[in-house]
């Protein structure tokens, strides 16, 4: 099987709808999904970019669309009352947990995501995304020393820098043999170029 990197941002609602999708093109592509959550407020700094809600004119528009693409899609979505926020917590529990049960990790993921932008739970306390990661049986202390631990602090500034390098700058973005796409509205034409190159 060949390999595909998923970069997104636990803020991101198309990264959320990407990662409902991704497990389906895995399966229809014959492909390994690596998960990377990343902070693309990070990329921003280094871009000059700002979160697309915040942008004036195309900030209503994107709001509309996020609403719009996820019915389309048949995800449940509401916008939260926090949004966006830093998405440090969930991303250095990912890592932690992925350290030791890669499957664990991906439906730790999924919870945060769905949580977040399907039950409107605020995933930018930490407290939020413990008790999340309980429900599948992790140690709370554990997984609290864990996102404080500088070790999981620096995997993410390391995923981070290597996304910069491989030009990655938004969530979803999406690496197939070092092929770049980018957007939830990719995900079609990412699967045709998979099936195009086996």
């Amino acid at each position: 099987m060949s390999d595909l990197d998923f970069y997104f941002d636990f803020s991101s609602p198309y990264g959320y709808l990407a990662s409902e999708r991704i497990d389906g093109l895995a399966e229809r592509c014959g492909v390994t999904v690596h998960w990377h959550p990343y902070l693309i407020g990070a990329i921003f700094k280094q871009t000059g970019q700002s979160p697309l809600v915040e942008q004036p004119i195309r900030g209503d528009y994107f709001r509309h669309d996020m609403e719009r693409c996820a019915k389309l899609q048949g995800t449940p979505f509401q916008i939260p009352a926090r949004f966006p926020y830093a998405a440090i917590g969930p991303s250095r529990a990912f890592y932690w947990i992925d350290s030791f049960d890669p499957i664990l990790a991906r439906q730790f993921a999924h919870d945060i995501y769905r949580g977040y932008f399907a039950d409107g739970l605020d995933m930018s306390n930490p407290e939020t995304v413990i008790a999340t990661a309980t429900r599948h049986g992790i140690n709370a202390n554990d997984l609290r020393n864990a996102m404080s631990d500088p070790k999981w602090k620096q995997h993410l500034r390391d995923v981070i820098t290597r996304a910069v390098e491989r030009g990655a700058f938004g969530s979803p973005f999406f690496f197939y043999e070092d092929e770049p796409f980018f957007g939830n509205d990719r995900m079609d034409q990412l699967e045709q170029w998979i099936k195009s190159r086996s």
